[in-house]
């Protein structure tokens, strides 16, 4: 399984949590969106630390293409009364155009799960 590892898994990984921890031994590959990465380094971190782990991720650009698809997503989002952070729509859209299953403690993605069914998630409780 190709995996994108969202903020809120980045910091459940760096507390020590074996769930995610087992995921990323199981991952066939693994991927971190540019979003994240700036989202985590938004905290109380350790600069130098945080990019070293990360180091190891493939890092994900935003492209033209994730734009289009996150906008679709937000309108579908809106429509439905369901609307979420603009930041989790993005790498939703990365990583539904790339066919990476997100992992992430983050609820709001759930959200985008019931409705679009090709969303694949990982959800850390």
């Amino acid at each position: 399984m190709k995996i994108l590892l969202e903020s809120s898994a980045i910091i459940e990984y760096l507390k020590g949590n074996i769930y995610v921890r087992e995921i990323l031994e199981k991952a066939e590959d693994f991927y971190v969106s540019s979003l994240s990465v700036f989202e985590v380094l938004l905290g109380r971190v350790k600069e130098d630390e945080i990019l070293d782990f990360l180091s190891s991720f493939k890092i994900v650009p935003f492209t033209k293409k994730d734009s289009i698809l996150a906008s679709k997503i937000y309108k579908k989002l809106k429509e439905k009364g369901k609307l979420i952070g603009i930041v989790d729509i993005l790498i939703s859209s990365q990583a539904l155009n790339r066919e990476l299953t997100l992992v992430s403690k983050d609820t709001d993605f759930l959200k985008i799960k019931e409705e679009f069914t090709d969303f694949k998630i990982l959800y850390i409780k």
